[in-house]
């Protein structure tokens, strides 16, 4: 990604949350979760609708894993145009670097007080891959908290990671099914609007009441998120 691009980000969201951010009647909030592997941000994927949607559905299909911080009654997709002037890009050499930068500095301050560190595990030992994002979340908020430090308050406006997921779609082809670009944005001001995905349209005013009712009466039932789809 290149800074000062305009970039097309898509979340997986109950539809009550898509309308809401296109009309402007809520605000994106960021997440803090134990599987954002990007740390503190508003996730979304990068230019992947049918990622997102997948997400959605997913997450309406099984409450009971937890895959999103509140549950998804009717699974939608919201589309994103946001630039940001200062990305720490994973998918970077320079931006791998800082991570392990910020890694060795955080660990040696574990080590001195005699503590461990977060790990990163599996959320079950049904999972096949590492889930729950514990070390790398505390690596990238110890990196923004130390830029905040040296007076760079709000120095990476976002975080940008390619995560592998999924069955391998071909022996030893390296693809996965559910591999994704992602982006933890963490300055809102970056965004320049939202949008419902062509071919689709906002709910009516009867349509969103009962839309409302059904994510209330799930949100009521539904344990708190562990797990990331």
């Amino acid at each position: 990604m290149i800074d000062g691009h305009l970039i097309v980000g898509y979340h997986g969201c109950d539809v009550t949350v898509r309308d809401g951010l296109v009309s402007g009647d809520l605000q994106p909030q960021e997440s803090t979760n134990q599987y954002d592997w990007l740390g503190p941000g508003f996730y979304m994927f990068e230019g992947d609708e049918e990622r997102a949607r997948s997400f959605a559905h997913a997450a309406a299909a099984q409450p009971e894993r937890r895959l999103t911080a509140r549950p998804i009654a009717t699974p939608a997709v919201v589309g994103c145009l946001f630039s940001v002037q200062s990305c720490l890009d994973m998918t970077t050499n320079a931006g791998r670097l800082e991570f392990e930068d910020a890694y060795l500095h955080m660990q040696a301050g574990f080590l001195l007080n005699d503590e461990s560190p977060p790990i990163n595990r599996k959320a079950s030992h049904h999972d096949a891959e590492i889930l729950l994002r514990g070390l790398d979340r505390a690596v990238f908020s110890f990196l923004h908290r130390k830029n905040a430090k040296l007076g760079n308050v709000g120095f990476y406006q976002a975080v940008r990671g390619s995560f592998r997921q999924g069955v391998e779609i071909a022996p030893n082809s390296g693809f996965h099914r559910d591999s994704h670009t992602q982006i933890a944005l963490r300055d809102f001001n970056c965004i320049k609007g939202w949008f419902v995905p062509p071919g689709e349209r906002m709910l009516s005013a009867a349509e969103l009441t009962a839309a409302k009712e059904r994510f209330a009466a799930l949100c009521a039932t539904t344990p708190k998120p562990r797990r990331r789809a």
